[in-house]
Order: structure tokens, then sequence, then C-alpha cells
């Protein structure tokens, strides 16, 4: 009894010698700069939201919480190189909703997308948006779906660039639906934006930013903003609930923070906590909200709950829609 009273307080101190060095980092941390890892070049609206919340978290931690941006690869070079760093919290990724579509694609990734990578925080979403020419022969979202019934020919939409989230989301309507719908890819929404506004194709799937934008000063007409609720942006565009579809249109690119796959346990923790305090800061929400970003937030369990549902829920739209990997 003796005997094993002693090894069972050997293993107790073993276990908690083994947890106390992460506490006590967690405790300090951080307690030098902050490498935060953008997957798209700057000035677009992953690195906007990121440097926002890098400049609050700055303050917030007395330590330089650095946007570093590394574009390309359909985000999956900024990805690796958060995947293949140190887990210690020092380097973390603004996750953009590729994170989880390119799982749903099937893409060979350099890096296992759950063991590598660790969720930290829901961080914002910009809602998608379907806008329309103001020469279209319809003014709403119902005149739309009666009328596309009414055409034999597809009827051309443009977003960003095949396999994109727009893109995805244009090919989820045209089924849900029933209606013929083409879609036109751009390289970038700047340029579907430009034709759309030119009245070279008449139809608009994008996010708040730009197509958002071109609502709000009446160049484009607004049918409906795939959210739950009215966005600040467009109080006017209803949502697909208010307009009769289904809410499994609802969709929106979504941010996330995500950390290196074993970082310990009280660092994720304590980066939860701060991306939230971000969110809860009444001038940093302003900023944000007045960009079209829709607030998350929320434990990194819900996050990682959120990137399962959307691989899957994509991913079934990729292989209905026949739609090919982004190049």
């Amino acid at each position: 009894m003796k005997r094993r009273h002693l090894l069972g307080s050997a293993a107790a101190l073993t276990l908690t010698s083994g947890l106390m060095p992460a506490v006590a980092r967690a405790q300090t941390f951080p307690d030098r700069p902050i490498r935060f890892v953008v997957p798209y070049a700057p000035g677009g609206a992953t690195d906007t939201s990121a440097r926002i919340a890098a400049e609050y978290l700055t303050n917030k931690f007395g330590q330089q919480v650095l946007v570093e941006n590394k574009p390309g690869g359909g985000t999956i070079i900024a990805t690796e190189i958060v995947a293949k760093a140190k887990p210690d919290g020092y380097t973390i990724l603004m996750a953009a909703a590729p994170v989880a579509t390119n799982t749903s694609f099937g893409l060979k990734l350099p890096y296992d997308p759950v063991k590598e990578l660790a969720p930290v925080c829901s961080y914002v979403d910009m809602p998608l948006l379907l806008a329309c020419n103001p020469n279209a022969p319809y003014k709403t979202m119902a005149e739309f779906i009666a009328w596309a019934k009414t055409q034999t020919s597809p009827i051309p939409y443009a977003s960003a660039g095949n396999a994109s989230m727009p893109h995805l989301w244009g090919e989820q309507l045209r089924m849900e639906l029933g209606i013929k719908l083409e879609h036109v890819g751009y390289k970038g929404s700047a340029d579907a934006l430009k034709d759309v506004l030119g009245g070279h194709v008449m139809l608009f799937s994008d996010t708040l930013l730009p197509g958002g934008l071109a609502v709000k000063d009446g160049r484009l007409r607004g049918l409906v903003v795939a959210a739950a609720k009215r966005v600040p942006m467009l109080p006017d565009v209803p949502t697909v609930a208010e307009v009769g579809l289904p809410a499994d249109l609802t969709g929106a690119v979504f941010f996330g923070v995500m950390a290196p796959g074993g970082t310990p346990e009280p660092i994720i923790a304590k980066l939860n906590a701060a991306f939230n305090e971000v969110l809860a800061d009444p001038a940093t929400a302003k900023k944000l909200i007045d960009l079209g970003f829709v607030l998350m937030g929320g434990s990194a369990a819900d996050y990682g709950k959120r990137l399962a549902a959307e691989t899957v829920k994509w991913r079934k739209v990729i292989q209905e829609a026949k739609i090919t990997p982004p190049a």
C-alpha cells in the first residue's frame, strides 16, 4: 500500500510539473513581439481587420503585434508558415475562409489542418451580397427570382474569381433557387465591380467590400445580404430569411485566429480572451462595423466547430456544382 501510494504521488507530481511550465509561460505571455501572419497583400479586408486588432493588442500587451503579409498560394503559404512555427503563441495566423475551403476542395496541403493548426478565436465575418446594376430589369430579390425563372439562357453573374467564396455562394444560390446562372470569374472584386458598373454583367456576387460600398453610394442595387441580421452598412437591404430563402443560404468570408498545433492551452486561452476583448472595445468595434464586418468572438472550441461545419457545407456545394479548385 505504501509503495502504491508513493507511485501515485510520483505520477501526480510528474503531471503537475508538466503543467507548471505551460502555466508559467502563459502568466508572462507575451514578453516579446508577436508575429501576426496575414495570407493576403496589404490593403484588403483581411489585412485591414488584422491591423485593427494588432493596434489594440499592442497597446494591451505592451509588446508589438507585428502584421506580416505573406500572400500567395490561395493562403497556403501563410498558413504553412504558422503551421510549422514553434507552438508558443508568438506566431499566429489571421485565417480567412480558405483555411476551411481548401480542405473542402480536397487540396493536397503541406500541413495537416487539424493536427498542425489550433483554433484560437472566431474574429469577424464579411457577409456576402447579391447586387445588380441599377438598369437591371428587377429591383428586388423576389422580382429577380421571378424574372430569372422566365429566362431560357443562363444569366451571367460576376465574382472575384473561380473558387472564391462569392463564387461558391453564387453556385449554392443557383442550385437552391433552381435558376440558370453562369459564373463569370474575374481577377479580384475590383475588376468584377468595374464590369458590373459598366453594364457588361448585370449581376454581382460579392462581399460588403467593395460590393456593399457600391450599393451604399447608389452605384449598385442591393438585392439580398447573406447574413442572419441586417448589416449596419446596408440597413435597407434584406437578409436571406427576410426574402424567404432557406437559412443555409447565409454565407460570409469568415476570419479567425489560429496558432500552431500543440500551442499550450493556457496560451490559447490568453489569446482567445485578448481577441474577445478587441471585439468588446467600443472604439475598435466601431472601426470594424463601419467597414462592414460582423463581430463574432466566442471560445476556441466554438471556432473549431465553425471551421468543421464550413468545411462540410462547402464541400457539398463544390461537389454538387462541380467547381474546380483554385488555380
